[in-house]
Parts: C-alpha cells; structure tokens; sequence
C-alpha cells in the first residue's frame, strides 16, 4: 500500500468519524433549541450540505470569480457555524443548561439563511462570465482606441481588458478600479469607443447644425 493510499483511507476514517459526531452535536443542540425529534436531524443535513454546496463551486474551475467568491465566503462561514455550534451544544449538554432566547432565535434562523444563500448561490453559477463573453462586433475596434494614449500605446493586454470591460456595460467608475486608471482616463476609454462605434455621428451631427444654422440665417 502506497503512502498516498494509506492518507486517503486514514482521511476517509477521519471524515466519517467527524461527520458522524457533528451531526449527533447539531442535532441535540436542535432538539434542545425546541425541534421535535422528528424534524432535528434536519438541521445538521442543511448546514453540512450548504458547506459541501460552496465547497464544490469554490474549489471548482468553471463557475464565475463571483460565484466562486460567495461560496467561498459560505463555505466558510457554515463551516465555522458548525464548529461554535458543536461546542455550544456540548457546553450546554454538560453543564446541563437551558439555552438562552438568543441561541434559540439563531438556531432556529439557520435552515432558512442557509436556503436563501445556496438558492443566490444557484443564480450567481448560472450567470454567464462577463470576461469569457464574446465581444460585440459594436466594441470590435475599443481595443485599437485604446492602445493610443498620450503618454504612448497601452498594452494589449489592458486594451482587451479594457473591450470586455467596456462591452459587457462598465462605466467608468468600474473601468477605473479594474484597469487601476483614473476616472478620466476611464472617461476618455468610454468616448473613444463611441466614437469609434459610430464614427459617422459627429460629422452628421455638425452637418445637422450647421444646415440648422443655415436656415435660421436665411430667416
């Protein structure tokens, strides 16, 4: 037997072992929190599969950075909820304690602030990426706009950067904090891609003016 295959059973041991008295811990903490026999057992299934729920989009490679972001910050978080209710429901059970109306209130708040978390977690994976969408043909030329600055060409990098950013709707406080530029400089990016966008609507509108102008004249 290989050392990678006796840590793998030795983990799997361990898992079993810590799934099993967390789950009793969670559910008499649920039981002495009010939940009848019948309906404690639910509360440790909610709290270990909410953190099996972020573990697998946080440690997984195709969800968005946003999603992975919440589920690691819910993983988290129940995980830690776990550990400070299995040492709550063992404090309370060996000094036989009744616990106060707060633990009750937030024990029996969990299940749905659970739900409600793996449920924006479900909407948050099923959102496309804005980076890896396809670049309109509209913001097809931001990135040559881009690359010209009065200081000199702007890398290619930041220039694409700067298209997906500018495609997928950002304005320029969003530019600015992305591309780590100044708000006017995100202002210039935003003008130049409408400008190049449509780069017949300012001789148009000058022509539009100038026959205004011209008849106003003529009056």
């Amino acid at each position: 037997m290989s050392a990678r295959m006796a840590l793998v059973g030795l983990l799997a041991v361990v898992a079993a072992a810590a799934a099993v008295l967390s789950f009793a811990a969670l559910r008499d903490l649920a039981r002495t929190c009010g939940f009848g026999a019948g309906l404690a057992w639910l509360l440790p299934v909610v709290v270990d599969a909410g953190a099996a729920a972020g573990s697998l989009v946080w440690l997984g490679e195709r969800a968005a950075p946003a999603a992975r972001r919440f589920a690691r910050a819910l993983a988290l978080a129940l995980l830690g909820l776990s550990v400070a209710a299995n040492a709550l429901g063992h404090g309370l059970a060996a000094f036989a304690l009744a616990p106060p109306w707060w633990v009750v209130v937030v024990v029996s708040a969990i299940a749905p602030a659970v739900l409600g978390a793996v449920v924006h977690l479900s909407v948050l994976v099923g959102r496309p990426d804005p980076a890896s969408a396809t670049t309109p043909r509209s913001a097809a030329t931001v990135p040559a706009a881009a690359a010209t600055d009065a200081d000199g060409p702007a890398r290619t990098d930041e220039s694409a950067r700067a298209a997906e950013l500018i495609a997928a709707g950002a304005g320029r406080r969003r530019l600015s904090r992305e591309l780590e530029i100044t708000e006017h400089e995100a202002r210039r990016l935003l003008t130049r891609a409408r400008q190049d966008a449509n780069p017949g609507g300012e001789i148009a509108a000058g022509r539009e003016l100038a026959s205004t102008n011209g008849h106003g004249g003529a009056r």
